[in-house]
Formats: C-alpha cells, structure tokens, sequence
C-alpha cells in the first residue's frame, strides 16, 4: 500500500474514532502514561506478524510517538511462547509486548503465572467484549487457514477446491506446508481436519511426499517461485502479494477453516511498562489498527475498520471454527508428537 492509500485510510479511521466512547478514567491517567513513554524512550516487541511489513508497522509507531526507539524480535508462534516462557521463568525479561497467536501455554501464562499486566488501554471501549481477555491480552487481527496455487502452473479446472485435495497423488511432491510443530495455526487446522473425519491427515501427506517451509511466508514464497504448485498456510501473506498483482489463486474451502485470533499482551515485568501500553494501545486505536490491516495483510478486530481488498471477511467464511476451540493443551501436544513421528522428524 502506497502512503497516499495509507494516510486516506487512517483519515477514514481517525474519523471512526472520532465518534466512540472514551472510558473518563483512562482518559485523566493516560497523559501521564504517555510521559513517562517517552521518558523510557525505548520498545522491545515479541512478534509473529509478516516480517516485510512490520518496519513500516513500527515506523509508523514512531512517527505517532516521537522519540520511542523500537527493537522487535519474530518467531513462530509457538516458539515464540516458549520463548517468553523460558525469559519470564528466569526472570531475564527482556520483551516488553508480545503479540502471537495464543493456545493453552499462552492463556495459562497470563491467568496463572502473571505474565501479562493488567490495565485497560484507552482505546478498548471501541472494540466489542470477546476481544479483551481479563484486561491483559487483546484480539486485535486475525488469521484464517488457505490453500493457494501458482495460476501460471495450475489450469482452473485443476486448482483444488478442498482440503482433501492436498493429498490427490496429481500433486505428489507438489504440496507446501508449514509444519505443526512451528505453527499453533496449523495445529488448529490439523485439529480441524480431524474434527471433521480426517483421521490420518500426517499419514496421507508423507505419502504425497509434502514439502515443509518455514511459516506461512515460506511457503507462500515456495508457492510463487514455482518450487511447488499448491500450499496451505495461515493467510497473512495473501492480501499485500495479491495487492502487488502476484499470480496466485486462493481458496477457503466449503467444508470450513480453522481461524486464529493474535492477541497482544503488555509483559507484567516489562523493562519499559509505559512505552508498551503506549504501543499496545495504538494497535488498538483506528489508525494503528488500519496500519496493523494493511502491513500484516489480516482483518484486525476492531468494528468500523474498513475491510481488505481482496480477502474476505471472517464473517463471510463458511463453518469458519476459532482454534481455542478446536484443540486444548494436551490435543496440541499429542497432535505435534504423531506428526513428528509420522515424519521421522525429532
């Protein structure tokens, strides 16, 4: 998206803002919150989003509020909570904000460890009540799992319609995937699958011979290189590449998607506690919530933002089914074991 796009469109949200409520309290604290920010002067952020936009996501911060420097550290998903995990145990706690996509590990951090502080950020008033968990962790975009093709090798006719069509022995060592083991994303779509009567998922994708990358920009970049034809993946790098006229098609299948909420968290021991709620309520403000949309490429959470150009809404997708509710801590673990297992990989 080009700066002219993105200043219209915060205009577009700034005038969205403009018309919700604001809690008093926040508002007669939040000035003094937002000095003793720039007294730190420093963010450290704990990511998974798309790593060819976060610089213009964090520039854009910066430029909202000068004098905050900005570091940020990606992993997967899941590594990434272990990650955080291992520092808070240590109490080496390096992370000011971290925004992943969460399962068990994640959720019982917060409730029963302390991971995350409790606050409520100015700019949560706007957004509706599922997205705030306990005052610590908030919805702000979400990701839905895709099968996508390279139109200058797939023939229409050919392109695949389902999830079953992954393992069709026409794409024998021609299908891309992230591995579950990386990725909480696709452990709520391998959970999915099996909720849905596929059974031995692992076992008919060795046999098709599939091939493994590294997240879902690995494999969407293995897909457009043409080093295979067809790949399923967490959506988040559809929308900028078709805005940039890649040839890909997409599809979210009839039967349903498993869906991710990423969910944005301040650390309880955060070295600049300020400068992260500072960021962290940006994210949630229109502005930063449009930014977030259009350098991650996944509809954000708060009502009023205008949609993507050319993903669809959430709302729109068939028996689309949240990954909380899909898999528990002890499924995710047995679910990361079998495919290691079915693929030899320790």
């Amino acid at each position: 998206m080009n700066r002219t796009e993105l200043t219209r469109r915060t205009a577009l949200a700034l005038g969205i803002a403009a018309s919700l409520p604001f809690p008093a309290k926040a508002a007669e604290d939040w000035p003094a919150v937002q000095e003793a920010a720039r007294k730190e002067a420093w963010l450290s952020f704990y990511h998974n989003l798309r790593p060819q936009g976060v610089e213009t996501l964090l520039a854009e911060f910066r430029k909202a509020n000068p004098g905050i420097h900005t570091e940020q550290i990606r992993l997967g998903s899941a590594p990434l909570i272990e990650r955080f995990a291992t520092e808070f145990n240590a109490g080496r706690n390096l992370a000011d904000v971290m925004l992943t996509f969460p399962d068990d590990t994640y959720f019982n951090g917060i409730d029963k460890s302390g991971w995350a502080a409790t606050w409520t950020p100015p700019e949560l008033a706007a957004f509706k009540p599922e997205a705030n968990h306990g005052n610590k962790a908030f919805a702000v975009h979400t990701s839905r799992n895709i099968i996508i093709w390279n139109k200058q090798r797939v023939k229409p006719a050919d392109a695949p319609k389902e999830w079953a069509d992954l393992w069709d022995p026409k794409w024998k060592g021609k299908v891309a995937m992230d591995p579950p083991w990386r990725s909480i994303a696709v452990q709520g779509l391998v959970a999915f699958w099996a909720k849905n009567g596929v059974q031995d998922a692992a076992e008919k994708l060795r046999a098709n011979d599939v091939r493994f990358f590294e997240g879902s920009a690995g494999v969407f970049q293995a897909v457009l290189r043409g080093d295979v034809m067809v790949g399923t993946l967490a959506d988040l790098p559809v929308e900028p590449a078709l805005e940039d006229g890649a040839p890909i098609g997409f599809i979210y299948p009839k039967s349903g998607t498993a869906t991710n909420d990423g969910y944005v968290m301040v650390n309880a021991r955060a070295p600049h506690p300020n400068a992260g709620r500072v960021f962290t309520n940006w994210l949630l403000s229109a502005p930063g919530q449009v930014v977030l949309q259009e350098q991650d490429g996944l509809p954000v959470t708060r009502p009023g933002v205008p949609p993507l150009k050319f993903l669809p809404p959430t709302a729109s997708l068939p028996n689309a089914v949240d990954s909380l509710k899909l898999i528990s801590g002890a499924e995710q673990a047995a679910t990361i074991e079998s495919w290691r297992t079915a693929f030899g990989i320790r």
